[in-house]
């Protein structure tokens, strides 16, 4: 208290005497103490009911005319009161202090005359008592508004002893973790870790105990037998002098499962950019296996001694043929030829088909939505997913089970594109084979869209039945997604984007020609040397003029010196251009000259560009007979 203060006290007091001998007392210390009297405790209480009173301290009677002074003891008066009582009374104190009073005192002339003292005293313990108060409501008020805070957030907070066993654990374990957060007090966080996020479990904590901050991101596993990915704030602290660590844990599972689907989507794109390429200098190899061994065995009869091994490699070449086109499926750069189809239709009709690849053991069923939306597809290429798919699933399920085909129309807007991070917003139709089989664990999951990855015996599978797949659903502009556990079977889930009615099949169809000599001039360009000797061999044979060029300045020159050209048989790709572009150059200069390409992939046209872009194309390897039919169809046309 300072020298500025003024205490209001208000006396409740029935005997003259006694006020005046108050009064006497507080004389000495008007500058401190402003007094007022009542003498009853209605006039008491009137004098407190009024807005103004602004009593500071009550000094009261035990006995008045109308009530005991206990009275006064409310918790809706949080005042401080100093009881008197004639009697000396220890049991009457006790009851006082009980009651609430702050203080009690026996009258007599010199407690008056200390009453000063007293209440001097008095107002400095009500004050520290209404300071400790105010504390621990503030500190209340923070409890709760932290415990609001922890029981209602969806993060994972937990407090940690030295020993990383559980102290404390927020409500929201039960949602994340799938337990009661009093289950796991006392329990080694470590116990629950992912078996590889052990160590680095480990080295988290030493780094936090030499009180470091770090962050964290580890597995955790989950009641009902899932891993969740959870990334941590971690920090050392004390409480109640004993070291202790709180965490802060966040669950970034879908997170980790979106990174990892848009890194498989990359990975699969560059697999499928380098599958394509090998893929092309392959077909340019096999253009000429294949070309060179057709000559040779129209050169020899079928008796010659050469021809059984001429046979050999004209089916090896097919082998690798059929190969290199399951890997353009992959890099879905094979031949596509898209039309409007209804889904049910064709798994209806492939029934038959399907269940002759699987054995009696293992029943199919089928799920088709009725009102079932049309995609534009290349049914033989739906028809091939579908069968490796079977396949796949009867070589899963070799002690029977059942094979699941289900389509559905779904929708991919905001709330679920999330899940597909490589479609975009719109209709599609879900195509989903399921079956019951061992199932995959996670890692062969993840890599089993890879080309040549096979978890078969050598010599049961290429490893491309899955790769083929994927090629051929992300030409189609959809999805594929594949969800296995061992012993759960697997379930291979594709999106496939609607078509409408008004879409129209673009394919161009080609007619044979019995002829297929001719006296035209044909430009060839291509930069396999090999590829372009045996194309240029085969068509002089058959009575056209060959210009040869390597590169696009070598063809432009000699499309000036040599005309009229009738043809442009040129590769897709060529150094420093494209097919496309020399194309384009060559059609400006002279606008009679047809086009037909070479390619050992297929390239898709660019809808903006109605140029010789769109020309035919020939996909290697082809036979001589092949090149010599579609070169004449390109004339005659």
């Amino acid at each position: 208290m300072t020298g500025l203060e003024q205490i209001r006290i208000l006396l409740i007091e029935d005997d003259e005497l006694h006020i005046e001998l108050i009064r006497r007392a507080f004389d000495a210390w008007q500058s401190l103490f402003d007094l007022s009297v009542a003498h009853t405790l209605q006039e008491a209480r009137t004098l407190l009911s009024h807005s103004s009173s602004g009593f500071d301290l009550i000094v009261c009677d035990w006995r008045l005319p109308d009530g005991d002074g206990l009275e006064l003891l409310d918790p809706s008066l949080p005042l401080p009161i100093i009881l008197m009582t004639g009697y000396g009374d220890e049991r009457v104190a006790v009851e006082a202090i009980r009651a609430g009073a702050l203080d009690y005192i026996v009258k007599s002339q010199d407690a008056f005359i200390d009453l000063p003292h007293v209440a001097q005293r008095a107002i400095r313990q009500w004050r520290a008592i209404e300071a400790q108060r105010r504390f621990e409501e503030t500190l209340r008020a923070i409890e709760a508004r932290y415990r609001l805070i922890t029981e209602n957030t969806s993060d994972l907070i937990a407090i940690l002893d030295e020993h990383h066993r559980f102290r404390y654990v927020s409500p929201s374990a039960m949602h994340l973790l799938g337990y009661d957060a009093e289950s796991l007090i006392g329990q080694d966080a470590f116990d629950n870790l992912y078996p590889d996020d052990i160590l680095s479990g480990a080295r988290y904590w030493q780094d936090v105990m030499q009180r470091k901050r770090t962050t964290a991101t580890f597995r955790y596993y989950h009641a009902s037998g899932s891993w969740r990915w959870f990334e941590c704030d971690i920090k050392s602290v004390d409480i109640d002098g004993a070291p202790a660590v709180i965490v802060i844990g966040r669950d970034i599972t879908a997170r980790r499962e979106l990174e990892e689907r848009l890194l498989q989507i990359q990975k699969m794109d560059a697999l499928g950019r380098l599958s394509g390429g090998i893929a092309h200098d392959f077909n340019n190899l096999l253009a000429v296996i294949t070309g060179c061994t057709t000559l040779a065995r129209e050169l020899i009869p079928d008796d010659h001694p050469a021809t059984v091994e001429l046979r050999e490699i004209q089916q090896a070449a097919e082998r690798a043929t059929a190969l290199t086109r399951q890997l353009l499926a992959f890099a879905h750069r094979q031949k596509f030829d898209p039309r409007p189809i209804n889904l049910n239709a064709l798994i209806l009709d492939m029934k038959k088909l399907l269940s002759r690849l699987i054995p009696e053991t293992i029943t199919l069923e089928t799920h088709l939505e009725p009102d079932l939306w049309s995609v534009r597809a290349d049914p033989g290429q739906i028809e091939q997913v579908l069968i490796n798919l079977a396949v796949n699933a009867r070589d899963a399920m070799n002690n029977g089970g059942i094979l699941t085909i289900a389509t559905s129309n779904a929708v991919i807007d905001e709330a679920t594109d999330h899940l597909y991070p490589s479609l975009q917003t719109g209709e599609y139709v879900r195509l989903t084979v399921s079956d019951t089989g061992v199932g995959m664990d996670e890692i062969t999951r993840q890599r089993a869209f890879e080309p040549f990855f096979t978890t078969k015996k050598p010599g049961e599978g290429t490893g491309l039945g899955l790769a083929t797949c994927y090629g051929i659903i992300v030409q189609h502009g959809g999805a594929i997604d594949l969800m296995s556990e061992p012993g759960c079977g697997t379930t291979v889930t594709i999106h496939l984007p609607r078509a409408h009615l008004s879409q129209s099949n673009t394919s161009d169809s080609t007619a044979h020609t019995a002829d297929l000599n001719g006296s035209e001039t044909i430009l060839l360009v291509e930069d396999d040397p090999a590829v372009r000797a045996l194309a240029a061999r085969v068509l002089r044979t058959h009575g056209y003029r060959v210009l040869e060029a390597s590169n696009d300045d070598e063809a432009m020159t000699l499309a000036r010196l040599h005309t009229p050209v009738h043809l442009l048989l040129s590769d897709h790709g060529i150094p420093h251009t494209s097919g496309t572009l020399l194309a384009d150059r060559l059609t400006l200069a002279h606008p009679q000259i047809r086009v037909l390409f070479m390619t050992g992939y297929m390239i898709e046209p660019d809808s903006l560009r109605r140029t010789a872009t769109d020309a035919p194309t020939l996909l290697k390897p082809f036979t001589p007979r092949e090149l010599l039919q579609k070169v004449r169809v390109i004339l005659d046309a």
